[in-house]
């Protein structure tokens, strides 16, 4: 039977916000802690790989017994890196921001489903507005589109292709997800339409949107 585990990266300390954003409160419970919730509904994922820093770890962790907690880097993919080292081996992984509480249990599923399949899948949804490429102030080119997705998290993988990837790939560490160092492996990442109600807690707007959002589920 595969082992299923999640990496649920958190490690950043809100200098937008004033505080870590992940810790900021929505509807009385921390983003961090919906973020844990949406992993722990999914029935398959075994081990939940918290990277944050001790002191939000201890907040989280009291709520949630068998987290493993890992400590984060300077950058995505080292923070990456320290959670693959703290989960140890597992056949699928789910990897996700900590900062985006909205994502559905059954996205998750899907998402990890699609790795199974395909070895690295990504939750993504069509991208709405017109996107322009912009060079020192003035637009270059308009964007097609219909060809452009937004990526999301969860991000899943086979785990074997994860850990290649970021031991070939893990010195890219400006990379913005971990997908780009599955793709120079050359292995086709699925795309998995998501919900747009999996946004990423980023200003204070979000937190307002997101608010809302929990409102409109009740």
């Amino acid at each position: 039977m595969d082992i299923t585990g999640a990496i649920i990266l958190a490690g950043g300390q809100g200098s937008r916000m004033g505080r870590p954003k992940q810790m900021l409160p929505i509807a009385g419970k921390a983003v961090l802690v919906r973020s844990i919730e949406a992993l722990r509904a999914v029935a398959s994922v075994s081990k939940i790989v918290v990277v944050t820093t001790e002191e939000n770890f201890k907040e989280v962790s009291s709520l949630f017994p068998g987290l493993i907690h890992a400590l984060p880097g300077e950058s995505r993919i080292l923070s990456l890196q320290n959670g693959l080292k703290a989960l140890g081996g597992a056949d699928l992984i789910a990897v996700h921001d900590g900062a985006r509480p909205l994502v559905s249990p059954q996205s998750v599923k899907a998402c990890l489903a699609a790795a199974k399949t395909y070895r690295a899948a990504v939750l993504c949804v069509p991208v709405k507005d017109t996107i322009k490429q912009v060079k020192d102030g003035f637009i270059e080119k308009t964007l097609d589109r219909s060809l452009l997705w937004a990526a999301q998290t969860p991000q899943c993988y086979d785990g074997a292709t994860l850990r290649l990837a970021m031991e070939k790939y893990g010195s890219f560490k400006d990379a913005t997800d971990e997908s780009q160092l599955v793709e120079k492996l050359g292995v086709k990442v699925r795309v998995v339409p998501s919900e747009y109600e999996n946004i990423k807690i980023t200003t204070p707007e979000d937190l307002i949107i997101a608010e809302a959002l929990l409102c409109r589920q009740k």
